[in-house]
Order: C-alpha cells, then sequence, then structure tokens
C-alpha cells in the first residue's frame, strides 16, 4: 500500500513539472519552476526514508524482565535503541568489554514469608521459592554456586506422569548428573507426586513465576516460555542439557559425555530435521532480525525437544538475548497471521514457507543462522540416525504408572529398560 502511494505521489509530479515547463515563459529561467521542483525532490526523499524507518521492526522489551533473567550488565539493562545484527564468529569472546559496568539491581518481586527450598545438592544461596497451589511465588535471579552440569526439563498441568518417567530415566541413565525441573504449573496433587519421586539430592523442583512476564509467555503454542527457563537455568550451571519431559534416553554416561565435550566447540549443540528454517517460519518474523527469509532456505531446522547450552559472554549475548528479545516480543514471536498448524509441505519448491510456524523454535534457529552464517555444522548433528534419545507420549506415561500403581506393570513396558 505504501509503495502504491509513492508511486501515485512520484507520478503527480512528473506530471505538474511537466505541466510548469509547458506553461513556463520560453526562453528565460523560472526561478520558482526550479524551488518548486528542488522543493519537491526534497519531501520525496523525506517520504522515502520514513516510509524505510517505519516499516522496520525493533526488538524491545522492558529492562526490568532483562534484570529477572539475570542479565545485569548495563550492556543489556538499558533501554534499547535499534536491534543490531549480531556479532560473527566462530569461538567465544570471553572478555567483557571494557565499556561494561555494573548496575544497580532493578526491583523484583518481593512475596510476604517465602519459604526456600531445600539446597538439593546446590548451593543454600538459592532463593527460589518453594512450590505453592494458592500463590504463584516469583523465582529470584538465581546468584549461588553454579554446578558444572544439569539436565533441565520443565512440566506443566497434566504433565507429571511424563516427568516423573523422565526423572526415573535419568537417574537410572546418567545416576551422577543433577537434574532441574521447572514448574511452570502443577496442580497441588501433581505436585506432590512429583516431589515423592524428585526428593532425592540429585533432583530439584523449581516452582517458577511465569505471570512476572508478559501474558504471552503462558501461551502453549508460542512457547516463549521456553527460553526464560533454558536462560534461568544457565544462570544455576555451567553448562546444560535441555530436554521436553516426553524425551527418553538410551545412552549412557559414554554418549553424554562426548556431547558434553562438542558443545564446548560453539556453545548451543542440538539435532537438525530435513526441514528448512523458512518452510517452518513466518516470512514477518525475519523482518525483526533485519534478515532475508530467502538467505534460510537452505538452512536446516534444529528443534528443542533435546538441546545442550554453554554458559559463556558469548552465548548469552549472541544466543539468548535476541532469543529471548523475541520470545518476549509478541509481534515477533507471533507475527501477525502465524499459526502452528495447517503445514503443507508439498509446496513447490520445498523451502517456501509451508503455512504453519514453530514461534520460539523459529526464532531460535534465525538466530543461529545469523550468528554462524548459515552453517549449520557449526552447531548441530542430523537426527537421522539418531540412537541417543526417543519420545514417548504422555498417554503411554500415564499408562505406565497407572499399571504400576495396580502392580500389573509389564517390565517390558518400562521404557528405561528399552534399548
Amino acid at each position: 500500500m505504501r509503495t502504491k502511494h509513492f508511486i501515485l505521489i512520484l507520478s503527480c509530479v512528473i506530471i505538474t513539472t511537466i505541466f510548469f515547463i509547458i506553461l513556463g515563459p520560453a526562453g528565460e529561467p523560472n526561478d520558482s519552476l526550479k524551488s518548486i521542483v528542488t522543493h519537491t525532490h526534497q519531501q520525496l526523499n523525506k517520504l522515502q526514508e520514513n516510509l524505510r524507518v517505519t516499516e522496520q521492526k525493533k526488538l524491545e522489551i522492558d529492562a526490568k524482565y532483562l534484570n529477572l533473567l539475570g542479565f545485569t550488565d548495563s550492556i543489556y539493562a538499558k533501554e534499547f535503541q535499534a536491534y543490531n545484527r549480531y556479532e560473527i564468529g566462530n569461538g567465544f569472546k570471553s572478555e567483557g568489554d571494557s565499556h561494561i559496568v555494573e548496575v544497580s539491581q532493578l526491583p523484583v518481586i518481593q512475596q510476604s514469608s517465602p519459604k526456600l527450598q531445600q539446597n538439593n545438592g546446590y548451593s543454600s544461596n538459592d532463593k527460589t521459592f518453594q512450590h505453592s497451589s494458592k500463590t504463584r511465588l516469583a523465582t529470584i535471579p538465581y546468584n549461588g554456586t553454579k554446578a558444572n552440569f544439569s539436565i533441565v526439563t520443565y512440566v506443566q498441568d497434566g504433565e507429571a506422569p511424563s516427568v516423573i518417567l523422565l526423572a526415573q530415566n535419568i537417574a537410572a541413565k546418567f545416576p551422577d548428573e543433577h537434574l532441574l525441573v521447572y514448574d511452570l504449573g502443577l496442580s497441588e496433587d501433581d505436585s506432590r507426586s512429583l516431589t515423592a519421586y524428585c526428593n532425592i539430592t540429585k533432583c530439584t523442583v523449581i516452582s517458577y513465576d511465569l505471570s512476572v512476564f508478559p501474558s504471552h509467555a503462558f501461551d502453549h503454542r508460542m512457547h516463549a516460555f521456553r527460553p526464560i527457563v533454558i536462560k534461568d537455568a544457565l544462570t544455576r550451571s555451567k553448562s546444560i542439557l535441555f530436554a521436553e519431559n516426553y524425551i527418553r534416553f538410551r545412552g549412557g554416561n559414554h554418549d553424554l559425555q562426548k556431547l558434553r565435550n562438542r558443545v564446548l566447540r560453539a556453545g548451543v549443540l542440538g539435532w537438525n530435521t530435513p526441514t528448512a528454517v523458512s518452510t517452518r517460519t513466518h516470512p514477518k518474523m525475519f523482518d525483526y532480525f533485519q534478515t532475508d527469509a530467502d538467505d534460510f532456505n537452505f538452512l536446516r531446522m534444529v528443534d528443542l525437544d533435546v538441546a545442550l547450552f554453554l554458559d559463556s559472554p558469548y552465548v548469552e549475548k549472541n544466543i539468548m538475548l535476541p532469543w529471548l528479545k523475541c520470545a518476549l516480543t509478541v509481534e515477533c514471536i507471533d507475527p501477525i497471521g502465524a499459526q502452528w498448524n495447517g503445514c503443507k509441505y508439498n509446496k513447490k519448491p520445498l523451502y517456501r514457507y509451508s503455512g504453519c510456524h514453530a514461534y520460539d523454535v523459529s526464532a531460535f534457529n534465525i538466530v543461529l543462522g545469523l550468528t554462524w552464517p548459515l552453517d549449520d555444522s557449526k552447531y548441530s548433528m542430523p537426527s537421522e540416525g539418531n540412537t541417543i534419545f526417543y519420545k514417548e507420549t504422555l498417554e503411554k506415561a500415564t499408562r505406565i504408572l497407572e499399571n504400576r500403581r495396580l502392580n500389573s506393570s509389564d517390565t517390558s513396558e518400562h521404557p528405561i529398560t528399552e534399548d
């Protein structure tokens, strides 16, 4: 629409100019005509610049959200101007910029008579509030001693059976590793059931309050809470393996150690799919990252079923910060016209937008593609032939737990013993 208006105005100017030339005194300099043409030209340039600025999308979020997520340096806490293109590189930059200084903490939500969570293998300085079914308590940014490594997942209302079996699966496969379970809204009964299975020093349940963030953080379609959980976990551990609660692991400590060694190279490691990023990303999301959707036509999309992250200044600045800025900006993570279903993968060419949007996963992949210029080999492995983990439905997990309660479970059905 703006382009049509611009062409219409330009046409009117040209016609007016020709009219004045025809009617002007022959052979005499027409200063007024020159003035009109010059002034019109200046106005057209100004109009074109205004259109460009108006159409440019920006990623701006309130500094209080950055503070809640542990971004405390002034480079993050200040009001952002325009989105800056990422710093490109293949390695980490552990040195902080010389101009970065600490700023005072912004106010965080406090509750009367908070109960601090038990240590459970972590520092006693952990100020994570215990779960309460009546009042969801805010989670203060963690500032205690970090664990070297943790496995991280989250659970929402109705998903308790799935996360309970994941906890048992991890205890059997990786008995030496910590498990952090983020409770994002379990009922009181489910919370008690989970606590009964997660009451050992290697398992910690964290009741996390999403109400302090924009309302779309609760939306199950967008999964805007997923980067929030990952960022908070990175304040507690030097590196993490994030897994959805429907994931079950086949591998052992040897396989896990290989993955941990590999994530040291880039700071992020996931499993890519044959689907192109452009196929599962609404075109309007690319505008917020000031990049072209066509650049992502042949970049494989990395899913977030399982992914490893390293806590480092490079990952924080180049991956987590822009990802969270998009996730907390509803117009970015959920562009007008975006939907999660209705995928049409039979479109030709295959990299065309399929009609369904991957929300936080799409933003994650754009960030990865810009950070490592469209080279997924830097941060991912092919999902084809994966033997380390598999998925288990919530229905099956519920059935397994119910069979155990009835003392009629088939041991061959238990996911921990499957190879």
